[in-house]
């Protein structure tokens, strides 16, 4: 008896330290508030060596009787594949820009933690956490770095006009901004909120922006 114990423990043990790994994973990511968080990305670690576990020594009971084999990989297959749809519904298609590509990547490589975990490779599962953190923090931090520009949104609030988006976006282009996406919203037939993704210069600064309510006195406030 104190065996079993000794050995469900042991089990349990890769299941916590695989969802340690998804928390801190999850951390970083809620840190620049992705859509997928510390909850998101414990939970999927932490299922992930539950089911490689279960796949691997859940079958002991069984494999004893005549004439009964079982394949340990086909659980750890099916979590592998079923991973697919929920990083599906992570990626957002928003007409020409596309979030999300990033964190449902990072979730399908906490799967594969929580896996590597589950089935005992802990060197394994834990290097590449740390790994996984690393790329994420660097090429976010540096991301400036290594690219010329750098998306982000501008929020425009202004009273409407007839061409008030084309006149916004050609002002934008003009600053080397380019408009990636535009969504617009009317309140009182007479006021609309602008909703731009865009693409910023390298040398981007924030002043740059407050040129656009000098030459646009329509414009009452700005959110970058």
């Amino acid at each position: 008896m104190s065996e079993y114990i000794l050995t469900q423990a042991q089990y349990l043990l890769r299941i916590l330290i695989a969802a340690l790994c998804g928390l801190v994973i999850g951390y970083e990511r809620e840190s620049r508030s992705k859509m997928a968080g510390v909850r998101t990305h414990t939970i999927i670690a932490m299922a992930a060596a539950l089911m490689v576990v279960i796949s691997k020594y859940g079958f002991f009971d069984v494999i004893e009787l005549d004439g009964v084999s079982v394949d340990a990989s086909r659980i750890a297959a099916s979590v592998v594949t079923g991973i697919g749809f929920l990083g599906a519904g992570i990626i957002l298609n928003n007409k020409r820009s596309i979030s999300g590509v990033t964190t449902s990547a990072g979730i399908w490589a906490t799967l594969g933690i929580g896996m590597a975990i589950g089935a005992g490779m802990w060197a394994l599962g834990v290097g590449s956490a740390l790994l996984l953190i690393g790329i994420q923090f660097f090429f976010h931090k540096h991301r400036r770095l290594l690219n010329s520009s750098n998306d982000g949104k501008i929020i425009l609030h202004m009273k409407k006009g007839d061409d008030t988006r084309e006149r916004i976006v050609s002002a934008l282009t003009s600053m080397n901004i380019r408009v990636i996406s535009t969504h617009m919203n009317i309140y009182d037939n007479s006021f609309i909120e602008v909703s731009l993704t865009v693409a910023f210069p390298k040398d981007f600064s924030a002043e740059n922006t407050m040129t656009l309510m000098t030459n646009y006195p329509e414009i009452a406030s700005i959110d970058l």
